[in-house]
Protein backbone atom coordinates (compact mmCIF):
# COMPACT_ATOMS: atom_id res chain seq x y z
CA UNK A 1 0.00 0.00 0.00
CA UNK A 2 1.43 3.34 -1.01
CA UNK A 3 -0.68 5.54 1.25
CA UNK A 4 0.58 5.45 4.87
CA UNK A 5 -2.77 6.93 6.02
CA UNK A 6 -4.87 4.19 4.40
CA UNK A 7 -6.06 2.58 7.65
CA UNK A 8 -6.68 5.95 9.33
CA UNK A 9 -8.76 7.04 6.33
CA UNK A 10 -10.61 3.72 6.31
CA UNK A 11 -11.48 4.00 10.02
CA UNK A 12 -12.62 7.60 9.55
CA UNK A 13 -14.73 6.61 6.54
CA UNK A 14 -16.49 3.81 8.44
CA UNK A 15 -17.05 6.06 11.45
CA UNK A 16 -18.52 8.74 9.19
CA UNK A 17 -20.77 6.35 7.29
CA UNK A 18 -22.07 4.68 10.48
CA UNK A 19 -22.85 8.05 12.06
CA UNK A 20 -24.66 9.22 8.91
CA UNK A 21 -26.64 5.99 8.58
CA UNK A 22 -27.72 6.28 12.20
CA UNK A 23 -28.91 9.89 12.03
CA UNK A 24 -30.47 9.71 8.57
CA UNK A 25 -31.98 6.26 9.05
CA UNK A 26 -33.41 7.27 12.42
CA UNK A 27 -34.92 10.40 10.94
CA UNK A 28 -36.48 8.44 8.06
CA UNK A 29 -37.95 5.92 10.51
CA UNK A 30 -39.31 8.62 12.81
CA UNK A 31 -40.72 10.75 9.99
CA UNK A 32 -42.45 8.02 8.00
CA UNK A 33 -43.23 5.33 10.61
CA UNK A 34 -43.18 6.65 14.18
CA UNK A 35 -44.67 10.13 13.69
CA UNK A 36 -47.75 8.96 11.72
CA UNK A 37 -48.31 6.28 14.37
CA UNK A 38 -48.04 8.83 17.20
CA UNK A 39 -50.51 11.18 15.50
CA UNK A 40 -53.14 8.42 15.68
CA UNK A 41 -52.84 8.18 19.49
CA UNK A 42 -54.49 10.22 22.21
CA UNK A 43 -52.34 12.99 23.71
CA UNK A 44 -51.47 11.11 26.92
CA UNK A 45 -50.31 7.96 25.13
CA UNK A 46 -48.44 10.05 22.52
CA UNK A 47 -46.54 11.89 25.29
CA UNK A 48 -45.68 8.56 26.98
CA UNK A 49 -44.32 7.03 23.76
CA UNK A 50 -42.44 10.22 22.89
CA UNK A 51 -40.77 10.24 26.31
CA UNK A 52 -39.80 6.57 25.94
CA UNK A 53 -38.29 7.16 22.51
CA UNK A 54 -36.66 10.44 23.52
CA UNK A 55 -34.93 8.99 26.55
CA UNK A 56 -33.31 6.26 24.42
CA UNK A 57 -32.76 8.02 21.11
CA UNK A 58 -31.19 11.21 22.52
CA UNK A 59 -28.03 9.32 23.50
CA UNK A 60 -27.81 7.71 20.06
CA UNK A 61 -28.18 11.14 18.42
CA UNK A 62 -25.37 12.49 20.60
CA UNK A 63 -23.03 9.59 19.80
CA UNK A 64 -23.78 9.69 16.06
CA UNK A 65 -23.30 13.47 15.98
CA UNK A 66 -19.97 13.11 17.77
CA UNK A 67 -18.86 10.42 15.32
CA UNK A 68 -19.77 12.63 12.36
CA UNK A 69 -18.14 15.75 13.75
CA UNK A 70 -14.89 14.04 14.72
CA UNK A 71 -14.54 12.05 11.52
CA UNK A 72 -15.65 14.95 9.32
CA UNK A 73 -13.24 17.45 10.83
CA UNK A 74 -10.43 14.86 10.77
CA UNK A 75 -11.19 14.15 7.11
CA UNK A 76 -11.02 17.84 6.27
CA UNK A 77 -7.70 18.10 8.10
CA UNK A 78 -6.26 15.04 6.37
CA UNK A 79 -7.35 16.39 2.99
CA UNK A 80 -4.30 18.65 3.10
CA UNK A 81 -2.13 15.52 2.74
CA UNK A 82 -3.61 14.80 -0.70
CA UNK A 83 -4.10 16.35 -4.08
CA UNK A 84 -7.59 15.96 -5.46
CA UNK A 85 -9.05 16.07 -8.91
CA UNK A 86 -12.79 16.45 -8.29
CA UNK A 87 -15.10 15.82 -11.25
CA UNK A 88 -16.26 19.12 -12.69
CA UNK A 89 -13.13 20.89 -11.46
CA UNK A 90 -14.67 21.65 -8.08
CA UNK A 91 -12.55 22.25 -4.98
CA UNK A 92 -12.49 19.28 -2.58
CA UNK A 93 -11.90 21.31 0.58
CA UNK A 94 -14.62 23.81 -0.34
CA UNK A 95 -17.17 21.01 -0.82
CA UNK A 96 -16.06 19.40 2.44
CA UNK A 97 -16.55 22.74 4.17
CA UNK A 98 -20.02 23.10 2.66
CA UNK A 99 -20.85 19.65 4.01
CA UNK A 100 -19.72 20.71 7.47
CA UNK A 101 -21.77 23.92 7.37
CA UNK A 102 -24.88 22.04 6.19
CA UNK A 103 -24.39 19.34 8.83
CA UNK A 104 -24.58 21.79 11.72
CA UNK A 105 -28.34 22.47 11.33
CA UNK A 106 -28.92 18.72 10.97
CA UNK A 107 -27.19 18.11 14.31
CA UNK A 108 -29.08 20.98 15.93
CA UNK A 109 -32.49 19.88 14.68
CA UNK A 110 -31.84 16.24 15.61
CA UNK A 111 -30.88 17.32 19.13
CA UNK A 112 -33.91 19.62 19.47
CA UNK A 113 -36.26 16.87 18.32
CA UNK A 114 -35.04 14.84 21.30
CA UNK A 115 -34.55 17.70 23.74
CA UNK A 116 -36.40 18.86 26.85
CA UNK A 117 -36.02 22.65 26.60
CA UNK A 118 -38.77 25.12 25.66
CA UNK A 119 -37.14 25.59 22.25
CA UNK A 120 -37.06 21.80 21.81
CA UNK A 121 -40.78 21.62 22.59
CA UNK A 122 -41.49 24.26 19.94
CA UNK A 123 -39.48 22.26 17.37
CA UNK A 124 -41.24 19.05 18.43
CA UNK A 125 -44.62 20.74 17.88
CA UNK A 126 -43.59 21.04 14.20
CA UNK A 127 -41.70 17.74 14.09
CA UNK A 128 -42.78 16.76 10.57
CA UNK A 129 -41.50 20.00 9.07
CA UNK A 130 -38.17 19.83 10.92
CA UNK A 131 -37.69 16.18 10.00
CA UNK A 132 -38.37 17.07 6.37
CA UNK A 133 -35.75 19.83 6.55
CA UNK A 134 -33.25 17.41 8.08
CA UNK A 135 -33.90 14.83 5.40
CA UNK A 136 -33.50 17.40 2.62
CA UNK A 137 -30.19 18.60 4.08
CA UNK A 138 -29.05 14.99 4.56
CA UNK A 139 -29.84 14.13 0.94
CA UNK A 140 -27.83 17.15 -0.23
CA UNK A 141 -24.91 15.99 1.95
CA UNK A 142 -25.13 12.47 0.53
CA UNK A 143 -25.05 13.89 -3.00
CA UNK A 144 -21.99 16.02 -2.22
CA UNK A 145 -20.29 13.07 -0.52
CA UNK A 146 -21.08 10.84 -3.48
CA UNK A 147 -19.58 13.43 -5.81
CA UNK A 148 -16.42 13.62 -3.70
CA UNK A 149 -16.12 9.83 -3.73
CA UNK A 150 -15.21 10.06 -7.40
CA UNK A 151 -12.40 12.54 -6.77
CA UNK A 152 -9.02 11.23 -7.80
CA UNK A 153 -6.94 11.35 -4.61
CA UNK A 154 -3.18 11.00 -4.48
CA UNK A 155 -0.86 11.55 -1.52
CA UNK A 156 1.17 14.70 -1.91
CA UNK A 157 4.81 14.03 -2.69
CA UNK A 158 7.34 15.88 -0.56
CA UNK A 159 9.61 17.95 -2.73
CA UNK A 160 13.23 17.01 -2.20
CA UNK A 161 15.57 19.89 -1.45
CA UNK A 162 18.75 19.78 -3.54
CA UNK A 163 21.87 19.20 -1.42
CA UNK A 164 23.40 22.54 -2.41
CA UNK A 165 20.28 24.44 -1.33
CA UNK A 166 20.15 22.58 1.97
CA UNK A 167 23.54 23.95 3.11
CA UNK A 168 23.60 27.17 5.06
CA UNK A 169 24.86 30.16 3.17
CA UNK A 170 27.46 31.71 5.47
CA UNK A 171 29.76 34.73 5.06
CA UNK A 172 33.21 33.88 3.66
CA UNK A 173 35.47 32.18 6.18
CA UNK A 174 32.72 31.44 8.73
CA UNK A 175 31.70 27.86 9.56
CA UNK A 176 28.40 26.73 10.96
CA UNK A 177 30.02 26.21 14.39
CA UNK A 178 31.17 29.81 14.73
CA UNK A 179 28.80 32.35 16.26
CA UNK A 180 27.60 35.08 13.91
Amino acid sequence: MEDPLFFVNLLLRYTHILGAITLMGGTIFMRFALLPTLLGMDAEKRAEVHQGVRSRWAMVVGIATGMLLLSGIANLGLASKYTFAVPGGLNYSMLGGIKLVLALPIFTIAALLMGKTNLAKKVQANAAMFMNINLLLAVILVFIGGWLKFADRKPKVKAEVPAAAAQLVLPAGQTSQQPR
